[in-house]
């Protein structure tokens, strides 16, 4: 499928240009914009996260974010969901990103973007 093609292509990329020595996976990132985003480990064994759009690479040390789970907690204490419906990574104007989906009381849904690197707020709406 294309987007097999993509993320094959985007863990290439990230392997030949020698921003991860090894995959562990990759996901498609579909927001305002779009991405693959590649986790992995480096040369020094360390684990990292890669965001890739086209040529454009970003990586980050995925120890220097937020893990899922902090960034769980913080929505959950932050808007109280009813119900956490999916967390991904993505990446907005070169920032590295958490996006969250959670239900909120009302039954809508709500989009949380969040930065990677400090878990703080880029933006919020519910549709």
């Amino acid at each position: 499928s294309h987007l097999n093609d993509d993320k094959k292509n985007a863990e290439e990329l990230v392997l030949n240009q020698g921003y991860l020595k090894s995959v562990e996976s990759s996901d498609y990132y579909h927001g305002k914009e779009q991405a693959i985003v590649v986790s992995g480990k480096d040369d020094s064994n360390e684990e990292m996260i890669a965001w890739v759009q086209d040529e454009n690479v970003i990586t980050r040390k995925k120890s220097e974010g937020m893990s899922e789970k902090d960034i769980i907690e913080k929505v959950v204490n932050e808007r109280s969901p009813k119900k956490i419906h999916k967390v991904k990574l993505g990446i907005e104007n070169k920032i590295p990103l958490w996006e969250v989906v959670y239900i909120d009381q009302n039954g809508r849904y709500n989009f949380y973007y969040a930065a990677f690197e400090n878990g703080e707020l880029l933006k919020r709406y519910s549709i």
